[in-house]
């Protein structure tokens, strides 16, 4: 009997042992498609009430005891939800501590089911305090705060069109990859890695005034068409990568969307409280999800974690679907959780995918992904205003020095199998021939030139071939150097020849880089071309189109130019720039032209003349972002401050043969407005007087336009130089309604129409003894030079319809005053190309 006795004993203790087992299942959850975490998704044994949400990096753990689960089931709002099987021994008994790996479809969004009883929607009380208790959960609201970032940037194609498989290219690009492995989908479809970087640097943010600096301390770059220069370490930061659902507009890719938490919440969105829960560390939270009440504005579709005690944002996952009124866009999504810093929630991490759908029937997607995370955060610590007076963006003298035990080191998460093999693919890309040759290809686009040996290039291109009456087929050749020749001298040199008028053209400029933080230049160059008058780069602006098509047929009053400068030009302080110079140029009519140097001797006629200038010009830009590309600074204009700009000239007569002694002054202010919901409104104003007895060419020749293209800084139904002014001032206003309107039309919502209007004022006058002048020697062909009622402005209104087949731009335009004379035009529809999101 002891036997028995004993094991009832033992099969006792056994189980009563067994009872309090704890189990545990772990594991990630990815995206498909995208193969990224999936962040907050809840992940419960199935038929039992035992659940936990995924970190910002996808990963859970459930621990439980005395349950027998065949499954687990994972859902996420924007995912198909998943049942995924457990494993089990040959017994059939639960296998504990599995390490599950879990990739979810992306799907339509379902929101909660939600029960409509009457009073106020519950959300909206939550809301409410959220967008009250902005000033003081706002991290932007801080007097300064400074963290260190790691950033990683990652680009891949997919979508690839079976047919291009066929091509040979695509097949050689094919046993490159397979040569290192595969990367798929969940799906099973291809990804091809085109790009992956990336960096660690400091980031620091001034409040008032609003200032912000980063300092890249390492980049690690790979890609294709690209290289780890200094513009693309700068363009990899955080910089470009600040999402803060505090501000009304949350812009990305240069589109604003309205935030769910922002002014115009309760206009752009529905709610739904769905949860209300306490988290470990007993902090409690409301989730409440969103929805745009139009599916074609620009709002997002999404969750997020509201802090119960401090009414703030604690984490959010948006999404733009494709029904949003976009070109080009599967989805962009933001993820964003933040940590509680005293009274703020700081964004720690963030993650945004934009999915690039295929362009046409026979191009690939493309696959954008973000990721950033940021430590080490210090607030309402602000460095002092100088610090911040260098460029926004520095790169360290040794950025480029790190090796793989650096950034195994530094990484929040190791990279996963499918990353380290996209660094190996991207090297075998690269290296196939005709990759070589397209990677070539994409240089010469992007820059306009073609690289002839180390350190020289060709072009601009686009302007290599040109052809009008006066000169017939023209052809030109232009050079310059590139850092490989130096980083402190860049040399420039063009020639040119008109086959009709037989007549040779050139020039060259050299520019000598003394410093690049702060950057600073000198410039000296002389050239003899062509030009026409009121046609000057200055006054024709970024029109690339209209700036081409002037140079076809027949030029407008050309005349020979011979033109000398030297121009200094430094940053100041951040978002200073001053510039100062000086200048003699001649003026040599190809058409019939004279003046007459003292008004009361007509007898006196003179064809020629010459001018000598010093130069000055100061602009104020606060927020600029600004970088330098080796040998160059390319400006990407202000955040939210306006661009100022005094300009000021002084003629000065008899030095090296000048003929005028006179003074001009200018005043230019731009910006850009945001109305949320409603829109943006892009403006510009100017004012400026010349003082002196000049020729017309010497004066304001105001911009008309007589083609059918819209040109945004021309007045679009005024003749060319119908007008001259001694004295102006004009305003410029283009409002972008987005699909404000078309997006409430059923079917033609579909389209993606937009629409946008805009108005162009224009005030001056003459002085009588300039108005005289210009026309006393109306040349035949051409209408008698006008001047402007001060009391009286040009005026012309204008309204169309935008993104017509993704690309082109429809205006029609009223001119409203001036409108005597059978050459005036009062009515016109312009056309221009237009390439957006």
């Amino acid at each position: 009997m002891k036997r028995p006795l004993y094991l009832i004993v033992l099969l006792y203790f056994l189980c009563f042992n067994a009872s309090g087992q704890s189990f545990g299942v772990k594991g990630k959850i990815l995206d498909s498609v995208t193969e990224d975490p999936v962040p907050f998704a809840t992940v419960s044994l199935k038929g039992f009430a035992v659940g936990t949400n995924t970190d910002f990096e996808g990963n859970f753990t459930l621990s439980f005891e005395d349950l027998a689960p065949d499954s687990i089931l994972v859902s996420s709002m924007g995912y198909d939800t998943k049942t995924v099987s457990l494993q089990k021994d040959s017994s059939g008994l639960f296998i504990n501590n599995q390490n599950l790996t879990v990739k979810v479809n992306p799907g339509m969004i379902q929101l909660a089911e939600v029960v409509v009883r009457g009073g106020e929607n519950p959300a909206w009380r939550i809301l409410r305090k959220v967008v009250d208790n902005r000033d003081d959960t706002n991290f932007k609201k801080l007097d300064g705060y400074e963290h260190q970032s790691y950033n990683k940037v990652e680009i891949d194609v997919n979508k690839v069109n079976p047919k291009l498989d066929k091509r040979k290219i695509t097949q050689k690009i094919n046993e490159a990859v397979e040569s290192v492995g595969t990367l798929t989908d969940d799906d099973g479809e291809k990804l091809l890695p085109m790009f992956i970087s990336e960096s660690i640097s400091n980031y620091y943010f001034l409040n008032k005034p609003r200032l912000s600096k980063e300092v890249i301390l390492k980049t690690n770059v790979k890609g294709i068409a690209v290289t780890d220069g200094s513009l693309t370490s700068q363009l990899i930061g955080s910089t470009f990568q600040q999402y803060n659902f505090y501000d009304n507009q949350i812009s990305v890719l240069q589109k604003n969307f309205t935030s769910p938490i922002g002014n115009d919440w309760k206009s752009a969105y529905e709610y739904y409280l769905v949860d209300s829960f306490e988290v470990d560390h007993g902090d409690y939270f409301y989730e409440i999800q969103f929805e745009p009440k139009r599916k074609q504005d620009l709002v997002f579709t999404g969750w997020m974690w509201i802090s119960k005690d401090r009414s703030a944002l604690a984490m959010i996952d948006a999404t733009i679907t494709k029904d949003a009124n976009l070109n080009f866009i599967e989805r962009i999504k933001i993820q964003q959780e933040l940590e509680a810093i005293d009274n703020v929630y700081f964004p720690t991490k963030n993650r945004v995918l934009v999915d690039v759908s295929e362009i046409t029937s026979k191009s690939p997607g493309l696959l954008l992904k973000f990721t950033n995370y940021n430590d080490s955060i210090k607030i309402n610590a602000p460095r002092d205003l100088s610090f911040f007076k260098s460029g926004a963006i520095q790169l360290s003298d040794d950025y480029l020095e790190t090796d793989v035990d650096y950034w195994q080191s530094v990484r929040p998460e190791p990279f996963s199998q499918d990353e380290k093999n996209a660094y190996m693919m991207i090297d075998s890309i690269k290296a196939v021939p005709v990759v070589k040759r397209i990677s070539s290809l994409i240089d010469i686009a992007s820059s306009g030139h073609i690289n002839l040996t180390k350190g020289i290039d060709f072009g601009p291109i686009v302007k290599t071939f040109g052809l009008n009456d006066l000169e017939g087929l023209r052809l030109r050749l232009g050079f310059r150097t590139d850092i490989d020749f130096s980083n402190k001298w860049v040399l420039k040199a063009f020639t040119a020849y008109g086959f009709k008028d037989k007549g040779w053209k050139g020039g060259t400029d050299v520019t000598r880089i003394f410093s690049k933080s702060p950057w600073t230049t000198l410039n000296v160059g002389y050239q003899r071309d062509l030009e026409q008058v009121g046609f000057s780069p200055e006054e024709i602006g970024s029109s690339t189109l209209y700036g081409a098509a002037v140079w076809f047929g027949t030029l407008f009053r050309p005349y020979y130019q011979s033109k000398a400068n030297i121009t200094f030009q430094r940053d100041i302080s951040k978002g200073v720039t001053a510039k100062i110079g000086f200048e003699n140029k001649t003026f040599e009519p190809l058409y019939n032209f004279s003046f007459f140097p003292n008004a009361s001797d007509i007898s006196n006629a003179q064809h020629n003349f010459t001018t000598s200038s010093i130069n000055t010009e100061l602009t104020f830009a606060r927020d600029q972002l600004s970088v330098v590309s080796d040998n160059d600074k390319l400006d990407f204009g202000t955040v939210k401050s306006p661009t100022v700009t005094l300009a000021y000239k002084l003629g000065l007569k008899d030095i090296m043969g000048s003929d005028f002694s006179y003074h001009s002054f200018a005043l230019r202010y731009k910006h850009k407005l945001n109305f949320g919901y409603f829109g943006k409104t892009y403006y510009r104003v100017e004012a400026g007087k010349i003082f002196g007895d000049l020729p017309y060419p010497l004066l304001k020749n105001h911009l008309g336009n007589e083609t059918v293209i819209s040109v945004s800084n021309s007045f679009n139904l005024m003749n060319n130089s119908e007008f001259l002014s001694d004295e102006y001032a004009y305003a410029r206003f283009y409002h972008d309604f987005e699909g404000l309107f078309f997006n409430r039309f059923p079917l033609i919502k579909k389209l993606k129409l937009r629409t946008f209007a805009s108005g162009k004022f224009l005030i001056g006058s003459l002085s009588n003894t300039n108005f005289s002048g210009a026309n006393q020697n109306t040349e035949e062909g051409f209408l008698p030079i006008k001047r402007l009622d001060p009391s009286v402005p040009y005026t012309e209104l204008s309204y169309g319809i935008s993104n017509i087949f993704r690309f082109l731009k429809v205006e029609a335009v009223h001119r409203l005053t001036y409108l005597e004379g059978d050459n005036t035009r009062k009515f016109g529809v312009k056309v221009a190309a237009e390439l957006s999101l």
